[in-house]
C-alpha cells in the first residue's frame, strides 16, 4: 500500500510537496524534529539534482517549515511542514496506524490489547 501511494504521489505531486511528505514520514519513524539528513541524501531519495533540493530547502526555510545547518541536520516544524506537504502523508500515516494501532500483549492473551497511535509516543 505504501509503495502504491508513494508511486502515485511521485507521479502526481510537485517535488516540494513530496519532499515535505518524505520529511514528515521520516519524522514519524524516528520520533524527533531534528532529522539527520544531508541535501545529497535528500536528492538521492527524491531522485532529483542536489541543486533542486537546495532551492526547495530555501523555500521551506522561508516559510518557517524547516531550519537546517551545514552539518547534515534538518530541524522541522511539523505543522508548517504539513501545510507544504501533499495529502499523501496523512493517507499513508492513517494506513500505517491501522496496521500498528493495536498490539497484543506479550503473554499472547487475546484479552489484553493496548492501543497506541503515532502521536502517543
Amino acid at each position: 500500500m505504501q509503495l502504491q501511494l508513494g508511486g502515485a504521489c511521485n507521479a502526481l505531486h510537485p517535488v516540494e510537496a513530496r519532499m515535505a511528505r518524505w520529511l514528515l514520514s521520516f519524522r514519524d519513524r524516528i520520533d524527533t524534529d531534528v532529522l539527520p539528513l544531508t541535501q545529497e541524501a535528500l536528492s538521492e531519495i527524491l531522485g532529483v539534482r542536489r541543486t533542486t533540493v537546495t532551492l526547495l530547502m530555501r523555500n521551506l526555510r522561508a516559510s518557517g517549515a524547516i531550519r537546517s545547518d551545514r552539518r547534515g541536520h534538518i530541524e522541522i516544524d511539523p505543522i508548517r511542514l504539513a501545510a507544504a506537504a501533499c495529502e499523501c502523508h496523512g493517507k499513508i500515516r492513517l494506513e500505517v496506524e491501522k496496521i500498528f494501532s493495536t498490539v497484543t500483549a506479550p503473554s499472547g492473551n487475546p484479552g489484553l490489547v493496548r492501543s497506541r497511535t503515532l502521536d502517543q509516543r
